[in-house]
């Protein structure tokens, strides 16, 4: 599955990632129990830093 830049990067510039999804959605749930969900570790995002995020406008 994919969607977004045609060319595989981000906005940052940095190369895109997809995953395909071949489980069925009865799958998922079954696997996600309320233990594992107690378990799981948040993923760490990485956000652009600010000075690469673009221009702001200055409360316009």
């Amino acid at each position: 599955m994919h969607s977004g830049n045609d060319d595989d990067t981000d906005a940052a510039g940095g190369a895109a990632v997809s995953h395909s999804v071949n489980q069925p959605p009865e799958d998922v749930l079954a696997y996600w129990t309320p233990e594992r969900m107690a378990e799981a570790v948040p993923r760490d995002i990485r956000l652009p830093a600010a000075e690469d995020s673009g221009p702001r406008s200055e409360g316009k």
